[in-house]
Formats: structure tokens, C-alpha cells, sequence
């Protein structure tokens, strides 16, 4: 990692998201407290929209750590240890594709999660489900992608599913 310093663009793109969404009538946005962030984060915010069935979305930042790990943007749902996206997800000289691919992979996310998004998290997966798409995650045996978007299709359609039970399923409804 020859110059960690340049994945700063990602935390300045979340500060962005998070001056122009508070500044939108129906959304609130506060600090999180540092204890809530657990090691791997300096600083939080919590935004909430006043729309009913929506979950707070969370846009954390770490800052260059002294043994050189890259800045970091990262949103979550609901909770810091829910994450959706990290940026960068790797800060080496090898998986750096440039800012704007940064930048977009941080907005597109968000984007995805204020126009609704359904999180089902089981104990080695996690899955999500967007009106757009979805995706499907974690040690293996967990369930088909195909399985993963047609739970969430279900939900998003008010029908009973039923999910094997150590999965938690979080349903965040659009904001906008």
C-alpha cells in the first residue's frame, strides 16, 4: 500500500451524503457514540428518516491507522456490526481501481439502501434483496442466491416466509 492516504475520498463522500441527507426535512442525522463503534471505527453518524418502517442507516469512518490500514467510509443498517458495504474494501496497490470506482460503489449503496432494502443475516451468511437486485454472502452452506431474492421478493410483498431459524431478517422500507 504505497499511498493508503488517497482512500480518504471515501470518508469525505460519506461526510457529503451525510450533509445532504440531514439537510432533508424528514431525516435526522446524529453522532454516534464512540463506544457503539467498536476498534475498527473513529467516528459515526446515525441517520433516521421519520418515514414509517425505515431503519437508521449508519455511515462510519476510520481513520489511517498507525500500522497503515487505509481510510475507511463503511454504511450499516441499524446497527455498526450490520455492515453493507465497506470503501475500500481492500486498500492495496492491487485492488485499487481509482477514486471514481470508490465514489460509486459508496453512492450506489446508499442509494440502494434509501430506496429499500431487506437484510436476512443467518450465523455464517448474510444475504440482501433491493427492488434493483441482491446478493448472498458468507461460509459455505449458505442458501442459493436464487433463494435469497426470492425471500426477499416475498417480503417486499407482505408474504409470510419462512426462514430457517437462526436467521434475523431486518426490512428497511424506501425513504424517499
Amino acid at each position: 500500500m504505497t499511498n493508503p492516504e488517497k482512500f480518504f475520498i471515501a470518508v469525505l463522500r460519506a461526510r457529503a451524503w451525510v450533509q445532504v441527507l440531514a439537510s432533508l426535512p424528514d431525516i435526522d442525522a446524529e453522532p454516534l457514540e464512540v463506544e457503539l463503534l467498536g476498534s475498527h471505527f473513529n467516528r459515526g453518524v446515525r441517520l433516521t428518516s421519520r418515514r414509517a418502517d425505515t431503519l437508521p442507516l449508519l455511515l462510519l469512518e476510520r481513520d489511517l491507522t498507525d500500522t497503515g490500514d487505509a481510510p475507511m467510509a463503511c454504511v450499516s443498517m441499524a446497527e455498526p456490526d450490520i455492515e453493507i458495504e465497506r470503501v475500500p474494501d481492500c486498500g492495496c496497490d492491487a485492488c485499487d481501481f481509482g477514486s471514481a470506482n470508490l465514489v460509486k460503489g459508496l453512492d450506489e449503496t446508499i442509494v440502494e439502501a434509501l430506496n429499500g432494502m431487506i437484510l436476512m443475516l443467518g450465523a455464517n451468511w448474510h444475504g440482501t434483496w433491493t427492488p434493483e437486485g441482491g446478493g448472498v454472502g458468507g461460509r459455505p452452506g449458505h442458501p442459493e442466491f436464487d433463494q435469497v431474492v426470492t425471500w426477499g421478493r416475498q417480503l417486499s410483498r407482505g408474504e409470510n416466509v419462512s426462514f430457517p431459524e437462526d436467521v434475523r431478517v431486518l426490512v428497511n422500507s424506501p425513504w424517499v
